[in-house]
């Protein structure tokens, strides 16, 4: 799976060789780089599990950056492989590649050269506009008046679009089409649009040469402030000193003109910092200057260290540069690029940021989620508010530019109105169905399109127009121009529709960046992994893109990357996740694939790694109470969850545990409509006046949730119970360390709920791809009893989740805790198998016992 000519690299056997900043690291730690270097070494697809608190992140670290230095000083092998070829056939390639050039090298000092070339230049131009200031300013005020004098015709000039499709003969435009993609692919490898260079020297001089890229590690993680952390981990090593990192994020986290951020909301920040590259010197953004030389110092700061977004910020501002392009200018060079998942996951976002995982490694860390992940990234939702007010912008557009508009452009116009009416008139009739019309409708995508009477409309050159002519970004101006100019209200673009009335408005951009995403969804060519959802409700008809199957995007980012690592505490069960990213039948196609990309889609070559935990067995304490004081069975499945005795029954088990149990107790429900009839329950029997005696109860819902727990934990109470719900927000990500989680109580058995259109389609679908597609398996079966594997799919999505919230307890090597399961289910096979195998492995179990033993 990897280059043949590469000498392959060996493991390092001992701490000392990958650089652990601690004297004595963990046994599975040791073990984890060790794999983890073989997986990386070989291309593999890994899944590596280890629980919270047994130093995940620095294995990662050590690693992952052990063997990317070792790549990087990596020499080409000297022996040959005796494939049957004559030996001097073989000598004279041995000796070719020993005598040839590195390409990148060449590439590389061309570029070096070429930014102190630029540096030398602008240097001397900045002393002689120094020296003649006073000419130079009276120059900028004549060219700045003239600015403003043709400003009306320059303002149309930006929201006209310009585009060139592949069906245009070559007489169409003022170029021929080779021309053209010339032209395209410069203005591609530009960091950011310079449309105000005033030099009219030779092009090749002035002409940016591509940066080479070299081998790195991508590391995905889901939050900004897990991304700061990693990077702070790496500060702590003695990589931290002489690695280049690069954080990558949106604008508004890194956008260094307080100009713009304080006078613009967040949503509109993007549209705001495009339309300022658009503009001429005078209202030009002040921080993507002309001349060169200052982002090459700020990517000159960024190749000596580890830098996270606050330091990346801080160093944009002393430079005035935008942080933001400074860190997409840095990627190529960089040896580590954190970023969230969104960026990498999705193909759009890494062809925007330039980032390419050719001969890289990516690392997703917190990966319990990703298959979720992935299906709601390339999942879309567009409401009959956005297609309306899309529909007048669009028509309105179209009437003031046809005539300026290219003859490509109006054909592509025209298509995408005729698109936006057929929804509309599909909407309306929706909204209008009498009552015996299901509130949900659940359709595939030609089934749609066909219903719609849209079937007959290009979807897919719809979508490549609104992709490749950046249509959006100039509805988005020619609408902040139209409401500018027109402050009557009544001309402001309405969704007043199949909707229903509606309070608020939605932002143009909004509805922009919601009709791109739905007919990216639509407009793909292999429509069978995906489902549109028809929601007729009070509020108005949303239409939503769900995608079903995760393999196709993950199955890009596996062929593209050189290896690919899931890392996480929570990994188990990991089975479905193989089966899901990589399944044998489906949507992935394999037909266009070499061989070395086929092993890499191979489920087979998937590797698992997990570990227990870095505490003895004696620190922990799992057991299942199936019965309560009085003998009634713990067990709160749907239909058991009006039940009262048993809600007492628990309640009184609560309170009992917590009459044992010191510190902090955490307890989670599967829902809040449970923990409310419960609280409500335990109130009227006194149950929670009980508990509070000896532990003051916080509710999830409170103000200060977190620093009141741990004020009762921590002050003279010395203990409380917090309780949460599984999915909430204190379910994941949060420490409950020592004192703070003595005990985690699961009370029910989480499941997702049925009665979810998406959910059913999606385990469905599951089991459809279980085996190959016949036309018994493809049509969508009628409603019966779920199949084994999504049985098996269902129990996982709850069982991840279980194992996710209970590992908010041990965080270290001398924490203690008692996790304690209020349901019987539990301790059924096929639910306790699904359990961390640090509460459940070879060295650990769960008991299962009654109230009174427990």
């Amino acid at each position: 799976m990897v280059d043949l000519t590469e000498a392959r690299l060996a493991t390092p056997q001992t701490a000392a060789d990958f650089s652990f900043p601690i004297a004595t690291p963990y046994a599975i730690q040791v073990e984890f780089v060790q794999r983890l270097f073989e997986t990386l070494e070989r291309g593999e697809f890994g899944i590596f599990e280890s629980p919270t608190g047994t130093g995940k992140s620095l294995s990662i670290i050590c690693g992952s950056l052990t063997w990317l230095t070792h790549h990087h000083a990596r020499a080409p092998a000297t022996i040959d492989k005796d494939d049957g070829r004559p030996v001097w056939v073989r000598d004279y390639e041995r000796k070719q590649r020993e005598s040839s050039v590195n390409p990148d090298a060449v590439a590389r000092e061309k570029y070096e050269n070429w930014a102190k070339s630029v540096r030398r230049k602008e240097s001397a131009e900045q002393r002689e506009r120094k020296q003649n200031a006073r000419r130079v300013g009276a120059v900028r005020a004549k060219a700045s008046k003239r600015g403003s004098e043709q400003s009306p015709h320059n303002s149309d000039d930006e929201v006209v679009a310009e585009y060139h499709s592949s069906e245009e003969t070559k007489g169409d435009g003022e170029y021929s089409e080779s021309v053209r993609k010339l032209l395209h692919a410069r203005a591609q490898s530009r960091v950011y649009e310079d449309s105000d260079i005033d030099s009219d020297e030779d092009i090749d001089q002035n002409a940016e040469p591509e940066e080479p890229s070299i081998s790195k590690i991508f590391y995905a993680s889901r939050t900004h402030s897990q991304l700061q952390q990693f990077i702070s981990e790496i500060k702590r090593t003695k990589f931290g000193h002489a690695t280049p990192c690069v954080t990558l994020g949106s604008r508004v986290q890194l956008c260094t003109n307080d100009e713009v951020r304080t006078g613009c909301a967040s949503a509109m920040l993007n549209e705001r910092c495009l339309e300022m590259q658009q503009n001429g010197r005078s209202k030009r953004c002040g921080h993507l200057p002309v001349q060169r030389t200052p982002m090459l110092d700020l990517k000159d700061h960024m190749q000596t260290r580890a830098m996270d977004i606050e330091d990346l910020v801080v160093q944009a501002r002393k430079l005035s540069v935008c942080a933001y392009y400074g860190a997409r200018a840095s990627v190529q060079q960089a040896h580590v690029v954190a970023l969230p998942y969104n960026m990498l996951l999705s193909r759009s976002a890494r062809e925007a940021l330039g980032v390419s995982l050719k001969n890289s490694v990516v690392i997703i860390d917190e990966a319990h989620n990703l298959v979720d992940t992935i299906l709601a990234t390339h999942s879309a939702l567009l409401d009959a508010r956005c297609v309306t007010l899309l529909l007048d912008l669009v028509q309105r557009y179209f009437k003031k530019y046809w005539q300026r508009l290219r003859g490509s452009n109006v054909v592509h116009i025209r298509r995408t109105i005729a698109l936006l009416r057929a929804l509309d008139k599909y909407m309306r009739a929706v909204k209008t169905e009498d009552s015996r019309t299901p509130d949900v409708l659940v359709k595939g995508v030609n089934e749609f399109l066909h219903d719609a009477h849209a079937d007959h409309i290009n979807v897919f050159t719809i979508d490549r127009y609104l992709r490749e002519s950046k249509i959006g970004r100039k509805l988005n101006m020619f609408a902040d121009r139209q409401v500018g100019s027109n402050n009557d209200a009544e001309k402001r673009p309405r969704a007043q529709t199949a909707a229903g009335p509606q309070k608020s408005e939605i932002a143009p951009a909004t509805a922009v960046a919601a009709l791109e995403a739905f007919i990216a969804g639509i407009g793909s060519p292999d429509r069978t992994g995906a489902r549109i959802v028809v929601r007729n409700g009070a509020h108005g008809v949303e239409l939503s893109y769900v995608l079903l199957d995760p393999s196709e995007a993950f199955g890009e980012l596996r062929r593209e990357a050189r290896a690919v690592v899931l890392a996480g505490g929570t990994m188990t069960p990991a089975t479905d996740v193989v089966e899901q990213l990589l399944p044998r039948f489906g949507r992935l196609s394999r037909d266009t694939c070499s061989p070395a990309e086929l092993m890499k889609l191979d489920p087979d070559n998937a590797r698992l790694f997990s570990w227990s935990h870095v505490v003895s067995p004696s620190h922990i304490c799992s057991l299942v109470i199936e019965s309560g004081p009085t003998n009634t069975p713990l067990k709160f499945a749907f239909q058991d969850q009006q039940n009262t005795l048993r809600i007492r029954e628990c309640g009184q088990a609560l309170a009992a545990l917590c009459n044992v149990i010191p510190g902090g107790v955490v307890v989670f429900f599967p829902s809040y409509a449970l923990l409310s009839k419960m609280l409500s329950v335990w109130r009227e029997n006194g149950i929670i006046e009980r508990i509070a005696r000896r532990k003051p109860v916080v509710t999830e819902d409170a103000q200060n949730v977190l620093s009141e727990y741990v004020e009762h934990v921590r002050g003279p109470h010395k203990g409380a119970v917090l309780l949460s719900v599984v999915g909430g927000r204190l379910s994941e990500g949060i420490n409950f360390s020592d004192e703070l989680g003595r005990a985690v109580v699961m009370v029910g058995v989480p499941f997702p709920s049925l009665a979810s259109p998406e959910l059913n389609e999606r385990l469905t679908y599951y089991e459809s791809i279980g085996q190959k597609p016949t036309m018994s398996t493809v049509a969508r079966p009628a409603e019966q009893s779920m199949g084994p594997r999504a049985r098996s799919l269902y129990e996982s999505l709850c069982m991840r989740a279980v194992n996710q919230s209970i590992g908010r307890a041990i965080r270290h090597r001398g924490d203690f805790a008692a996790i304690v399961f209020l349901d019987a289910r539990y301790a059924e096979p096929r639910i306790a198998r699904k359990l961390p195998a640090w509460i459940a492995g070879p060295n650990q179990s769960v008991s299962s016992c009654k109230f009174g033993p427990a």
